[in-house]
Order: C-alpha cells, then sequence, then structure tokens
C-alpha cells in the first residue's frame, strides 16, 4: 500500500479547520499531520514535519495565505500548495497562479472531491474549482483574445519553433513535465530544457505567470 499523502491545514476557523481536518482524515491515503490557525503558525509546523500538500486558507490574520505561500514555495518548494476560500477571490487566484500555487479551491467542495484533488496537486497537477475556473474563462478568456495589448506576446508565441510550440501547449494547460515528456515523447530532462527555453523567449520565470499571460491572450 502507497504512503499516504501528507497534509497540513491552515484555517483561522475553528470549526470548519477541525471539521475539515476530521473529513480529510476518512478519506483513503490522505492524512492531516497538522493544521494551524494562521500562516506564521502554519510555517513552523512546516518546519517540525514532512509535509506533502499544503490546504492554505486566503483570509487568515497574522500571515494571510498568499503570503505564506511565497514563504512555503521559498522554504519549502517540495510542498504542494492548495489555496482554500470561501467566495470568488479574483485577485487572489492571479497572485496564486504567479506563485506557482497548485490549486485554488472553494470551501464548498465535497471532502472526497477535495481529497482527489489533494492527490492529483501531489501529483503535480494544477487543481481548481468549477467557480475559481468560471472566474478565469469570465475575466481572462474572453477579454484577453482580441486585446491588442497581447499582440508582442502573441507574436512571440508564433515564432516559437515547433518543438518548443509543442511544449508550450502543453505547459500552459498546467501538466507536469512527466505527463508532458510522455506526451511528446521526449526525456524529462529534455523537457525541462524546453521549457527553459521558452522562458527565456518569452521573457518569464516561472508557469504560473506565462499561464496567466497565455490565457489572457487566448491561448
Amino acid at each position: 500500500m502507497s504512503e499516504a499523502i501528507r497534509v497540513l491545514l491552515a484555517d483561522d476557523d475553528a470549526i470548519i479547520r477541525e471539521g475539515l481536518a476530521s473529513l480529510l482524515n476518512r478519506q483513503n491515503g490522505i492524512s492531516v499531520v497538522a493544521v494551524a490557525e494562521n500562516g506564521s503558525q502554519a510555517l513552523r509546523e512546516l518546519s517540525k514535519q514532512t509535509v506533502d500538500v499544503a490546504l492554505l486558507d486566503v483570509d487568515m490574520p497574522v500571515l494571510d495565505g498568499i503570503a505564506t505561500a511565497k514563504e512555503v514555495a521559498r522554504l519549502y518548494p517540495s510542498v504542494a500548495v492548495v489555496m482554500l476560500t470561501v467566495f470568488e477571490h479574483e485577485e487572489s487566484l492571479a497572485k496564486s497562479l504567479a506563485l506557482n500555487v497548485r490549486g485554488f479551491l472553494t470551501k464548498d467542495i465535497p471532502s472526497a472531491q477535495l481529497a482527489q484533488l489533494i492527490k492529483q496537486a501531489h501529483a503535480g497537477y494544477s487543481v481548481f474549482g468549477p467557480r475559481p475556473t468560471q472566474i478565469l474563462a469570465d475575466s481572462y478568456l474572453s477579454s484577453g483574445k482580441n486585446d491588442p495589448g497581447y499582440d508582442d506576446f502573441r507574436a512571440q508565441v508564433e515564432q516559437l519553433p515547433d518543438y518548443l510550440r509543442a511544449t508550450f501547449d502543453l505547459l500552459i494547460q498546467a501538466l507536469p513535465n512527466k505527463t508532458i515528456a510522455k506526451k511528446l515523447g521526449l526525456s524529462e530532462a529534455t523537457v525541462r530544457s524546453y521549457i527553459s527555453e521558452i522562458f527565456t523567449a518569452l521573457g518569464y520565470t516561472n508557469r504560473g505567470e506565462l499561464t496567466i499571460t497565455a490565457i489572457k491572450a487566448g491561448y
């Protein structure tokens, strides 16, 4: 049997925190190993034990979810971060993507579905609930496709050589390197090299910012 995914849950609402932790612990393959009531406490918990996935509430005192996610990315890059929110935070969603956060979910999601998404995030996929996905569609896809402000970006993408364009098209689908490599018949090392070339050609340093721009530009 594979080892359970170790989860840290940070939420300032004790009822939500304890209830969600209890529900997740009943799901196969998930173990909530730590809980925290704010971002500062979450970072302390991460320093004490190994965690695979951190579920962070967007709105927390002391250190909010976005600031915490930034510190997790800096201090514990192997931890997959998934943001949780009660409401549709468009600005928080964009900031989360820019930080390479692995997912953005609303708290009304059923625990069984949340468990599956945690497993996907741990496997390297980006996960979004229905409402955050709709935010992306409404805010970016429809308005950006014909926006002349993205003409330069679109021109740069169209100038990519075929081998990089194929990688770009899969990269902005939030697929992990292993999946991209399998789909293109390449080694993971080659995919990493191609992604580095794409970042250089387009002027980006991380997947989140590139994906946001690509969505805005209509890709």
